[in-house]
């Protein structure tokens, strides 16, 4: 186990609920409150990557039978994966209930269509498949570093189709997505990295945050409206946000303890249920049970977004442990 996973396990799943509590803030016109949410959501889009990092630096490195690695994948990702689903293609009817249809339900289900944050069960799905062949590379690191080089260098792919809107013509699919992610984690974690690199990292980790930043501003002003471009987790800025803080805490954190141990354990099942209390506490039956909505705008954003974030996280968290003290339920939040 890597010291520091839990740390960067808790960190990730609390920036992921701060990233969906400011989303909707960054729909308006510029103004303070955007640049507000602008910022944060700056710094935290590292989350998910990072949460993809650390599986690959705690998988890639065993030895063991196809047959026993996909037992205890699908042990963890089957049943949660089909309770969610259909539970989130309900949860979204419920005030339309006669309108639900289990035809429409399954297509959405197939076609990762069901929920906003469900991709990732979809994504860490296709990882895992792959995550045998992964293993080969990983034990070979001039091979490892190639393709990550690949992968890094095709990030700037993103930027050109944005900016001419021209696709590379090699076929080059391999290399794309999260999978890169996967096996950065790898190797960052299992090889020691010199000072000279260490400090390139943090480096680029800094401009890549001032890229998320200013390049969000000056792509929206632009255009005239929301462009999310500078802060897609494939944007080369990310990945460098993203690097640079797997190696912070890898260097820095040494920090143990039963709650920290408590929160990463839960911190899958908070990811699959905080949208829950999103929609509860700003829902009209929570406002007329308790006169007021609790969201990210509840009485000024410098009020309503840390309270929000706090609310989210505390309640998830305590839902997931009692949850994963029920038996069989439990194996909806492993």
């Amino acid at each position: 186990m890597i010291r520091y996973a839990d740390a960067l396990r808790s960190l990730a799943i609390m920036a992921v609920i701060m990233i969906h509590v400011v989303g909707n803030l960054m729909v308006v016109d510029i103004s303070k409150t955007w640049w507000f949410a602008t910022i944060i959501e700056s710094f935290t889009r590292w989350s998910v990557p990072v949460f993809v990092m650390v599986s690959g630096a705690l998988l890639l490195g065993k030895e063991e039978p196809l047959s026993l690695f996909f037992r205890k994948r699908a042990s963890k990702i089957i049943i949660p994966f089909l309770f969610w689903t259909l539970f989130y293609e309900v949860f979204k009817m419920r005030t339309q209930l006669d309108l639900f249809s289990i035809e429409t339900a399954l297509k959405n289900i197939y076609s990762d269509k069901t929920y906003y944050h469900l991709w990732f069960l979809y994504m860490i799905v296709g990882i895992y498949f792959a995550t045998p062949i992964f293993r080969a590379i990983a034990h070979k690191t001039k091979l490892l570093i190639y393709f990550v080089a690949i992968w890094f260098a095709l990030t700037f792919e993103l930027v050109a189709f944005y900016l001419t809107s021209m696709h590379i013509g090699f076929k080059l699919g391999m290399f794309w997505g999260f999978t890169g992610y996967f096996l950065l984690g790898y190797l960052l974690a299992k090889h020691t990295l010199s000072k000279k690199v260490t400090m390139l990292i943090y480096a680029g980790g800094v401009t890549g945050l001032l890229v998320t930043i200013f390049g969000t501003y000056w792509a929206t002003l632009s255009k005239g409206s929301l462009d999310i471009f500078w802060i897609d987790y494939l944007a080369p800025n990310t990945v460098l946000v993203s690097a640079a803080v797997f190696v912070l805490f890898k260097h820095t954190f040494n920090i143990e303890g039963p709650f920290l141990r408590s929160f990463a354990a839960a911190s899958f099942g908070i990811f699959l249920i905080h949208p829950v209390f999103l929609t509860l506490y700003k829902s009209s039956y929570f406002q007329d049970l308790f006169g007021f909505a609790l969201h990210s705008r509840t009485i000024h954003v410098l009020f309503g977004v840390p309270v929000t974030f706090i609310v989210v996280t505390l309640t998830s968290y305590l839902a997931v442990v009692i949850l994963q003290k029920i038996p069989f339920v439990k194996n909806i939040v492993p």
